[in-house]
């Protein structure tokens, strides 16, 4: 009897952290993806420099800067 009791106490406490669990990791997406959207709304961008001409462009639309050596 007793060791049914230490089972289910056991069962309860898995269920009990592994959804404290769940909760922990949805918050930490939801921070993660409001954090995104807040970024992409503010117009911040990550920038990457040119190996030639030293000026920073944005990642995502890297174009020729002009210069003959441009990788981009």
């Amino acid at each position: 009897m007793i060791q049914k009791l230490i089972i289910l106490a056991a069962v309860i406490a898995i269920v009990w952290y592994g959804f404290k669990l769940v909760t922990r990791i949805d918050k930490q997406r939801r921070e993660k993806l409001a954090q995104e959207k807040k970024d992409a709304e503010s117009g911040i961008a990550d920038t990457v420099q040119c190996p030639e001409c030293k000026t920073y462009m944005a990642a995502a639309g890297t174009a020729n800067c002009g210069k003959s050596d441009c990788p981009y």
